[in-house]
């Protein structure tokens, strides 16, 4: 808004100077006065254009707008469990001031802790809804984190997080829009199953701490590669000390996930079989431990399977098989992924030379085939996996 003032500002101010330039007392000012000493006498002439010109821009800058001054705003509210109504204390409530258009922040973000009551206040700093106008219509974000063994099912005022179910177990740890910060953001909570493991290194042996662990809904793009329902992350946890995490989820079925310590390429998924690089379901309906994760040095692997023919679709539900290659007997595997909605797949395999099957659903009009439209894993043209990551596109014959 400050812009545009100001924009329309210096338009005006250029009109009337072009206007004033133009006009026959301009003409005969003090410009034509240094080259035409016939002009000189007339000087009442020059003073009256001046007068105008100057008197426009005094106002315009007195009317510019201000710089957006931020304003305190005091946030209150109370975390109940849904089977009782009694307040539930821990509840973490994160709030995080919306920048205006130019990345700015009003303040910084403010962390309250539920009381034994259940009840939190807060004050923080945000900018004033005319301030956001050009950037965004709301003023904050929460973000609300129970603690472990519950799941946040409600929360009063954020876009979608109005009502209670079982889908708002997804609302837990992450960030929220609040539509409104005129009344109190009350929060609901219900209990959740905590799925529990240890993340180690699988060369030493040795726990790996600080390291995120994330469930993954069943349709994530994370398990696929590409085609899926966004992140789908139904919950996420870090590992301690001992490389122990605890996560809260809802009923369902779940990818288990991590993407290693920072900077590693030790991206993994939960398998539940170790020797394997796959990602393995795991269906929650109670509390689960051991989901323990070993990661390794590993490679990404992705691609997607084509529809041979017209119209050139893709093809869910391929199995895509890696086993070990070089001259290596058949057939040792190394890693298995599934392809999704969009026929888009991803596997992390360690570095090496390997050999890979696309193999279709039984259901399918196509024909299995190995990398290079080979028919057998004798003939098939070996993949070579190097610290890069490497992406396969196929096209799938139709069966004879």
């Amino acid at each position: 808004m400050r812009a545009d003032i100001r924009s329309r500002g210096s338009a005006l101010l250029f009109a009337l100077v072009v206007a004033t330039a133009c006009s026959p007392g301009a003409q005969s000012g003090a410009s034509p006065a240094a080259t035409d000493p016939r002009t000189v006498a007339p000087a009442p002439t020059s003073a009256t254009p001046t007068t105008a010109v100057s008197t426009p821009t005094a106002t315009l800058g007195a009317s510019a707008a201000p710089d957006p001054t931020p304003v305190p705003r005091t946030i209150a509210g109370r975390a109940t469990l849904t089977t009782t109504g009694a307040g539930v204390a821990g509840v973490s409530v994160r709030v995080s001031p919306m920048p205006i258009n130019d990345g700015r922040v009003a303040g910084p973000d403010v962390t309250a802790v539920t009381d034994d009551g259940g009840a939190y206040t807060l004050t923080v700093l945000t900018w004033a809804p005319e301030a956001l106008a050009s950037s965004s219509s709301f003023q904050a974000m929460v973000q609300v984190t129970p603690p472990s063994g519950l799941l946040v099912l409600a929360v009063a005022n954020a876009l979608g997080g109005g009502g209670t179910g079982t889908a708002g177990g997804m609302m837990t740890g992450r960030p929220l829009i609040l539509g409104d910060l005129t009344g109190p953001i009350d929060i609901t909570v219900g209990p959740g199953h905590i799925v529990e493991g240890r993340v180690t290194s699988g060369v030493t042996g040795a726990p790996l701490a600080g390291v995120g662990v994330n469930a993954l809904g069943p349709n994530s793009m994370l398990i696929y590669g590409g085609a899926g329902d966004a992140f789908e992350i139904e919950g996420t946890a870090t590992t301690d000390a001992t490389g122990g995490y605890r996560l809260t989820v809802r009923s369902g079925t779940f990818v288990i996930f991590t993407y290693g310590p920072q900077g590693g390429g030790q991206q993994r998924f939960w398998t539940d079989d170790p020797a394997l690089f796959k990602a393995t379901p795991l269906t929650v309906d109670r509390d689960v431990s051991g989901i323990d994760i070993a990661v390794v040095p590993v490679t990404r692997i992705a691609g997607q399977i084509w529809s041979g023919g017209a119209g050139m679709g893709t093809v869910p539900g391929t199995r895509v098989a890696v086993y070990v290659g070089g001259g290596t007997a058949c057939c040792r595997t190394v890693g298995v992924a599934t392809t999704g909605s969009g026929g888009t797949f991803l596997m992390y395999v360690p570095q090496g030379t390997y050999r890979v099957l696309f193999d279709p659903p039984t259901s399918s009009p196509h024909a299995a085939e190995w990398w290079r439209m080979a028919t057998g894993f004798a003939t098939a043209t070996d993949v070579r996996v190097g610290p890069e990551p490497v992406q396969l596109e196929v096209v799938m014959p139709r069966r004879p």
